[in-house]
């Protein structure tokens, strides 16, 4: 276990939200490991793409539930027309958690371009974003996954507010062994 994914978990579980529709990524699935031992009240909806998963995400949302999505930086392109069309446009919030690709260290080139774009593409469609950035110098563990709970309970919190989608993003700095 990581100290990141039990502050997303926790953050994740204190906002209310008992269904996470992702799309499968290697940071996230400690996540949703922790998910599947931990949290048994949570349900786990595998979407076969990005898009779709928003889409489930609005009719759970639509029927009474708090959602969240979690999928991978690089697949955020693939959702953009839903979010922009759907989730934002008709106030459907929900929380998404995005692990970042194509930051600093990345190995893969095709990364960058859309890891660096995904604040600006989000702000351009309306969509808040929050980064977990103080992690990095706080070297006691459980500080540590206290800080990025209260960050994804305070950015999910804040989309079932405001009926407004919100993102957290987890840069790769956090989620890189």
């Amino acid at each position: 276990m990581t100290h990141w994914s039990a502050g997303v978990c926790d953050g994740v579980y204190a906002a209310g939200v008992r269904d996470v529709v992702y799309v499968p990524d290697n940071p996230l699935s400690h996540v949703l490991a922790r998910f599947e031992r931990s949290f048994r009240d949570v349900s786990l909806i595998l979407a076969m793409r990005e898009e779709e998963a928003f889409g489930i995400a609005a009719g759970l949302y639509l029927g009474g539930r708090r959602p969240a999505v979690m999928l991978q930086s690089s697949g955020l392109g693939n959702s953009i027309n839903a979010l922009a069309t759907l989730v934002v446009p008709y106030r459907i919030p929900m929380l998404i958690v995005v692990s970042m690709r194509g930051d600093e260290g990345e190995w893969n080139s095709a990364q960058v371009p859309m890891g660096r774009a995904v604040p600006g593409i989000l702000a351009a469609i309306g969509v808040v974003s929050d980064t977990i950035d103080a992690c990095q110098t706080v070297s006691d563990g459980v500080r540590h996954q206290q800080i990025v709970s209260d960050t994804v309970r305070g950015t999910a919190l804040s989309s079932f507010e405001t009926k407004i989608p919100r993102a957290c993003l987890l840069p790769k700095r956090l989620t890189a062994p």
